[in-house]
């Protein structure tokens, strides 16, 4: 009995983890076939489905008049997520949010209520939570713009060291992307309020110049041209933005054609740029004078198919490789963008293994 007991609490993330974003649970609700999703990932599944298929299995699934509201509570995943949460805090009376990593102190109804202690904060938290966009300059040194932090960390290619870290300049600003021109300088990209910025920092860490334009709103991804022009994506006005080096602007480009961008990769080879789309889960190209070129991906979790892509780069090659927000896996494709290959999630190379 013991060896079951001690075998119990080891069980494994699988167990606790939503199969489409990859995060836990939080209000699990069980489709007809018996798996198992987070809701507001069912949620934006069935606006993309019709019929509605099940992401795990493919099996084609009827929603009860209230939508994926009517569905049923996994309320053995709670159960899991109870325990889960309480051995956590073992032995410290308290059990960790899973939004904001607080403990709170347990209650009559168990640990499953503490773990949404941050549920009505949970819009702004997820929009400043950990790294979001990473740039490669000319030694391969990485740098890494950390959103909830406000700032930037260099590490070394090889070793994996921390070369140096350096706050970002308004404590009011959500940093989101980066990248580094031709004179190793940072550019960062971030937006307060309805307004973007672009904030341009030495080697050092010592902010150079701000870039402001009453053009600019919620900027995301950003790409230096060899030339110091940049392509910057303003998620808020739904279309991408060619600026000369000092952040006036040339043209915007595939407004209309864009839905909600997120990051962008340019090809000057072949005079090309590559833009995420997270709300049509595709890729649109363009090129540099603004005409789309063409454009790739469908909804879904399989080949070729994307939920919501997010980031974006280029190999040396010039092949593109695209990360999924959800789903949790790096998809590979030829610059006209055939499908090449998808890396596997860590379970997956398991079972490939096995």
């Amino acid at each position: 009995m013991a060896r079951k007991i001690e075998v119990m609490g080891d069980f494994g993330d699988q167990f606790l983890t939503c199969s489409v974003c990859m995060l836990r649970y939080r209000d699990p609700r069980v489709l007809p076939c018996f798996h198992t999703f987070y809701k507001e990932c069912l949620k934006l599944w069935a606006t993309q489905q019709q019929p509605l298929e099940c992401p795990a299995c493919r099996t084609q699934v009827s929603l009860p008049d209230q939508g994926v509201d009517g569905l049923r509570t996994n309320f053995y995943v709670n159960k899991l997520l109870d325990f889960a949460a309480v051995k956590k805090g073992a032995g410290s009376g308290s059990v960790p949010c899973q939004v904001c990593e607080t403990r709170r102190k347990g209650n009559g109804h168990g640990a499953y209520s503490v773990l949404f202690c941050c549920k009505r904060r949970w819009g702004s938290v997820r929009r400043t939570l950990g790294p979001t966009d990473v740039a490669v300059d000319t030694t391969g040194n990485i740098a890494v713009v950390d959103g909830k932090g406000r700032r930037v960390l260099v590490f070394d290619t090889k070793t994996g060291q921390s070369l140096r870290c350096f706050s970002l300049a308004d404590d009011g600003e959500h940093p989101c992307g980066i990248d580094i021109d031709s004179n190793g300088q940072f550019i960062v990209t971030s937006w307060r309020g309805s307004q973007g910025i672009i904030t341009v920092y030495s080697r050092e860490g010592t902010l150079v110049k701000t870039l402001n334009s009453e053009c600019f709103r919620e900027l995301c991804g950003v790409r230096v041209l060899k030339d110091g022009r940049m392509v910057v994506v303003d998620k808020q006005l739904k279309c991408c933005l060619l600026l000369q080096p000092d952040g006036s602007l040339i043209r915007d480009i595939g407004k209309g054609q864009l839905q909600k961008p997120r990051f962008v990769a340019v090809d000057e080879s072949r005079d090309l740029f590559y833009v995420t789309d997270g709300d049509a889960h595709k890729v649109l190209v363009f090129d540099l004078e603004g005409k789309m070129k063409f454009k790739f991906g469908e909804v879904g979790l399989g080949e070729r198919q994307f939920l919501c892509p997010s980031g974006i780069t280029l190999d040396p090659t010039g092949n593109v490789i695209v990360v999924n927000f959800l789903g949790g896996r790096l998809q590979v494709f030829g610059p006209d963008g055939t499908y090449l290959r998808t890396v596997p999630r860590e379970s997956q190379r398991q079972q490939m293994v096995t």
